[in-house]
């Protein structure tokens, strides 16, 4: 007679993301990085659904402060003279994160998945890096978004 083999059950993944932007808000953003491993390591499903949670967290709020018909979007400015700057320019992880959450931020899921099957397509270490990137930006804007929600500061 066999017996099935018990396993462990599994975290819930919005729990664990929601612990992981719990330490950016609280100042901790390094310890996020271990909590994230297990959606890159499942594959590209698991990470787009990271990293649509994260620009689902990083426009919730902007978004509701939008006129009626009016969109979400991010300006990107020259950090040196203050001026509009060119989305074309940024580095490939933190210019995905800036067209993911805006695409998502829209309602806009069909180029949010295009822009990142784009991004991972070459399956090379510059587009692991890139991931990375965008990953640890999209992160980013989603603690920055929460902590202007709960007026805190990490």
């Amino acid at each position: 007679m066999t017996h099935p083999i018990p396993t462990e059950p599994q975290p819930d993944p919005s729990d664990t993301i929601m612990a992981a932007l719990a330490h950016g808000m609280a100042g901790h953003p390094e310890k996020a990085a271990a909590l994230f491993e297990p959606f890159i390591k499942g594959g590209p499903t698991t990470t787009v659904g990271l990293c649509a949670a994260l620009a689902e967290m990083s426009a919730i709020g902007p978004r509701k402060t939008l006129p009626k018909g009016g969109t979400f979007g991010l300006l990107v400015l020259n950090a040196d003279t203050g001026e509009r700057g060119d989305i074309s320019v940024l580095p490939a992880g933190i210019r995905f994160a800036a067209q993911f959450s805006t695409a998502w931020g829209n309602g806009d899921q069909d180029t949010a998945y295009a822009l990142f099957r784009a991004l991972v397509a070459p399956e090379d270490e510059q587009a692991a890096k890139a991931l990375a990137d965008g990953i640890r930006a999209l992160f980013d804007m989603a603690v920055v978004s929460l902590n202007e929600m709960t007026s805190r500061t990490a």
